[in-house]
């Protein structure tokens, strides 16, 4: 199981990792994201994280909800910020 468990995998090379989830999600607890979060932290790789109140697994692209829409911009803002996107 540990070897399944993402968060464990993480090293100082794990590429710089966005994340984002909801507490509504019943698949994947949102707490997950933030055990990746701690440990991307923790191993120095550059790592942001937004867990939105509402939302099912697997929302993907949900740009018609007025919250969860917002996370590609977020995702642009980050990677601009890491200078992987022109700005």
């Amino acid at each position: 199981m540990e070897n399944l468990s993402n968060e464990t995998q993480v090293t100082p090379q794990t590429p710089p990792t966005f994340l984002f989830s909801t507490s509504g999600d019943t698949g994947v607890p949102s707490e997950n994201s933030v055990a990746m979060y701690l440990a991307l932290h923790k191993a120095h790789v550059p790592a942001e994280l937004h867990i939105f109140q509402n939302g099912p697994h697997g929302v993907g692209l949900d740009l018609g909800d007025p919250a969860l829409g917002e996370w590609p911009k977020l995702l642009i803002n980050w990677l601009r910020g890491l200078g992987m996107l022109d700005k």
